[in-house]
């Protein structure tokens, strides 16, 4: 049994990438600008109101505990960080549709976030059955 990549890997991972990249940045960038949603700001701590801003930050202290505690008893089981991963950036981009839909002042903003989200399962599912075929 050898270890390390198998023949081939960066043949398929670099264009995997690819996709993924556009998937998750060029398709929310075109539907922003069809539907005329706002241009997503790239700082990570842009909020709504306070309560986006309380919300997230709960979230994300749960998702480090979670994700700590799972390192350490999962060890050997590389997934399960991975999927806690997913689950919580999945968490988050529900709650943050929601809070766009609930609060935001151009109601085609959550819009695409709830495209975003069913692009961001689609990606889990399809980088999912890419690591279980290697």
């Amino acid at each position: 049994m050898a270890y390390g990549l198998q023949d081939g890997f960066w043949v398929e991972f670099i264009p995997l990438i690819g996709a993924l990249g556009f998937i998750l940045i060029g398709i929310p960038a075109v539907l922003r600008y069809i539907w005329g949603a706002d241009k997503r700001n790239w700082n990570l701590n842009v909020y709504i109101n306070d309560f986006h801003r309380k919300g997230d930050w709960c979230l994300k202290t749960i998702f480090l505990l979670i994700f700590l505690a799972s390192t350490f008893i999962f060890y050997p089981n590389t997934y399960i960080p991975f999927i806690i991963s997913m689950v919580f950036a999945f968490a988050q981009l529900v709650f943050q549709t929601y809070v766009e839909w609930k609060f935001a002042e151009n109601r085609r903003n959550y819009k695409v976030s709830f495209v975003e989200l069913i692009l961001l399962f689609v990606i889990f599912v399809w980088v999912m059955l890419w690591i279980d075929k290697q």
